[in-house]
């Protein structure tokens, strides 16, 4: 058992430190959906699934899918993101794409099937920090998209989603045909880094995840009027940049009078962003997430009236419109006892805890039944160059893993 976990280890370890090399950036990794990094990931994961014993495909999402028959058609999918955050860190997703490859390495290995099927799915843009709405493939595997809508989104630099698609060798006119046929999933697990301190702070290994939060993010336009700074008295300005700071105080203010909410101003694009001119106009993003429906509802009823009012008092433009709806998802029960008696047997210190982040698993457990296992990060930190797990807390989470499919009912 030891040898397995130290082959384990060291696999997952090598596959990490190459994959991390495919970065726009030098310092952590920045691998955007439909760049030249993603294509560099995708060439190293399908050689890689490929020599784990797989079959492999890139669906019309851009999502890399890696088939490992079993005894019937039934499949379990084991899934996990290849994008990342600008400067982010090189566990974030990828990792548990690897482990995921690397159980089924180990089931080919030993000329293994299950009664089931396996699936290895990479996903694409399941961060959304390009086109600013996240969960790209999983949202196409549950038939979400319209072709019309890929033209209608747009990155920072103008280019829509559909353009972004055909530069990358994908036809947005035929993004339906990433749509699962549900009935043939029997579950789908995904394997995480935990992004923040509770596991390490409290020793665990291995971390069942309970349910994961909804969120629901927005883009907040206001619009002021650019005036010199030296000659436009106070009482007479509209200053956009002054609304946005009201607002980004509104958001942390209310946020903290809900115990398990957050809600997060993250980026603001101001203009003419110059020293002598009042700002005329501040975009900006606002991220809302509880694991309560009801909470996630009253914080942007709170929120968005608050800026809406004090808009047309200063005489101002306030334009919102919502980029992102996730309902709170509660896992599946049987996935997690099952998790939870591999951990025992072998003696892995595991917890409980709800994910304050957003996943794929979180579109997915919508639908087919959905499990999620943490391992801890250093220091708590995610979306950054310092992210960092411990490889064997992957090794051992892909063994609990394995456990829980072998005993699937």
């Amino acid at each position: 058992m030891e040898l397995q976990l130290a082959r384990l280890t060291e696999r997952i370890k090598g596959h990490l430190a190459k994959l991390r090399c495919f970065s726009s950036t030098l310092e952590g990794v920045t691998r955007l959906p439909f760049t030249a990094e993603a294509r560099q990931a995708i060439d190293y994961l399908t050689e890689a699934m490929k020599q784990a014993g797989m079959t492999v495909r890139l669906d019309a999402s851009g999502a890399l899918i890696g088939r490992y028959e079993g005894q019937t058609a039934q499949t379990v999918v084991l899934c996990s993101h290849y994008d990342s955050v600008p400067h982010g860190g090189a566990f974030d997703g990828i990792a548990g794409v690897v482990c995921g490859l690397e159980l089924v390495r180990e089931l080919a290995a030993a000329g293994r099937r299950l009664p089931w099927s396996l699936e290895v799915v990479a996903t694409n843009d399941e961060e959304g920090v390009r086109f600013g709405g996240g969960f790209f493939s999983s949202k196409a595997f549950l038939g979400l998209w319209q072709p019309a809508q890929l033209t209608a989104i747009h990155d920072g630099e103008g280019v829509s989603l559909a353009a972004a698609m055909r530069d990358f060798g994908l036809e947005p006119g035929q993004i339906s045909q990433a749509a699962w046929d549900l009935t043939t999933i029997r579950c789908f697990i995904e394997i995480h880094c935990e992004q923040g301190p509770v596991l390490e702070q409290q020793q665990r290994e291995i971390g069942i995840v309970s349910g994961i939060v909804g969120m629901r993010r927005y883009v907040i336009s206001l619009q002021g009027r650019p005036d010199h700074a030296g000659t436009t008295p106070m009482t007479m300005r509209t200053d956009a940049l002054a609304l946005a700071a009201r607002l980004i105080s509104k958001v942390e203010d209310t946020a903290l009078t809900y115990p398990e909410a957050v809600a997060t101003v993250g980026f603001c694009d101001i203009r003419p962003n110059v020293v002598n001119t009042i700002a005329g106009q501040v975009v900006c993003n606002l991220d809302i997430r509880s694991r309560w429906e009801a909470d996630i509802q009253a914080m942007e009823d709170d929120i968005l009236g608050f800026i809406r009012k004090l808009a047309r008092m200063r005489q101002a433009g306030c334009e919102v419109s919502r980029t992102l709806t996730v309902r709170p998802a509660e896992l599946d029960r049987t996935l997690q006892g099952l998790l939870e008696n591999s951990c025992r047997r072998r003696g892995y210190a595991f917890g409980y805890l709800p994910s304050g982040a957003g996943h794929d698993a979180l579109q997915l457990a919508t639908a087919v039944a959905t499990a999620m296992v943490f391992v801890p990060s250093r220091g708590g930190r995610s979306h950054c160059p310092e992210e960092y797990s411990d490889s064997r807390h992957l090794a051992k989470a892909v063994l609990a893993v394995l456990d829980t499919l072998e005993n699937l009912p």
